[in-house]
């Protein structure tokens, strides 16, 4: 379930989503609980702008995105990366070699 998730999470087709989800595929994938991963499936089901918007404040979510816990830390994670984010990270991170 990693990797397809993983794989989802760059190739959205809307290069800014590309970028936040990557990162954030990066830095916390290997650390979510199966049930996490369960919830950021159901929230790749959304469309793209959709998810940018929700998670870096410009539109309100769903009450059902905003229960996620890991919707909660996709929004700090946006917060923290604020304009820096300039590119996709490489595929073969340790944090994400599993599964």
């Amino acid at each position: 379930m990693r990797r397809r998730l993983q794989y989802q999470m760059r190739k959205r087709g809307i290069l800014e989503t590309d970028l936040l989800l990557s990162t954030f595929a990066a830095e916390h994938l290997g650390q979510l609980s199966r049930g996490e991963m369960q919830e950021l499936d159901s929230l790749l089901s959304n469309i793209d702008w959709d998810i940018f918007y929700w998670a870096t404040g410009k539109t309100r979510p769903p009450p059902q995105v905003c229960s996620m816990a890991v919707f909660q830390k996709l929004r700090e994670h946006a917060r923290r990366r604020g304009e820096s984010i300039t590119r996709m990270p490489d595929l073969d991170t340790p944090s994400t070699s599993k599964g």
